[in-house]
């Protein structure tokens, strides 16, 4: 009997998405966990309501430690079980949100941009409110994210 390998067989007429041919063998594909923690992070400060950004494991002084760009790969932990990946994810969030509905948005945010990218299942994400900070407090390290205060300038003018 010969094989039916028209359109109409594998699902085109009825609207069905037909199966994926078989990959070919050519070798495997590894991504490093810096790779995974560089999807995890845009999902979490770019597509994520109410982050303020992605903080230190440790507290330091009692505080959370904002963490720069360069360091955002401290701030997420990254395991494999079997074929899934397990992420734990350290952040400091908006003051006077509900932390519960940020967190579960972060969840589900890098599950689906991590999934999305790799093809490979996300089995946690686990996060870790580290901190809370109201827009415009001065972060730990002293890194300030809104305009300079002008109160010199007027001082000086004025006299």
């Amino acid at each position: 009997m010969k094989k039916d390998t028209s359109l109409e067989s594998r699902g085109a007429s009825t609207g069905q998405t037909p199966p994926a041919p078989e990959a070919e063998k050519l070798g495997r594909v590894e991504v490093s966990p810096e790779a995974i923690a560089s999807i995890a992070s845009e999902a979490v400060l770019e597509k994520s309501y109410g982050v303020v950004g992605l903080a230190a494991q440790r507290l330091r002084g009692g505080r959370a430690e904002m963490l720069r760009p360069e360091q955002y790969r401290e701030a997420i932990k990254i395991r494999f079980d079997g074929d899934e990946i397990i992420l734990d994810l350290y952040v400091i969030i908006e003051y006077g949100l509900k932390v519960s509905e940020v967190a579960h948005n972060i969840m589900s945010n890098v599950k689906f941009e991590v999934e999305r990218h790799l093809g490979r299942p996300v089995a946690e994400v686990n996060i870790n409110v580290q901190g809370l900070r109201q827009t415009g407090e001065e972060p730990e390290g002293g890194h300030r994210r809104h305009r300079r205060d002008n109160r010199d300038t007027k001082e000086t003018q004025s006299q």
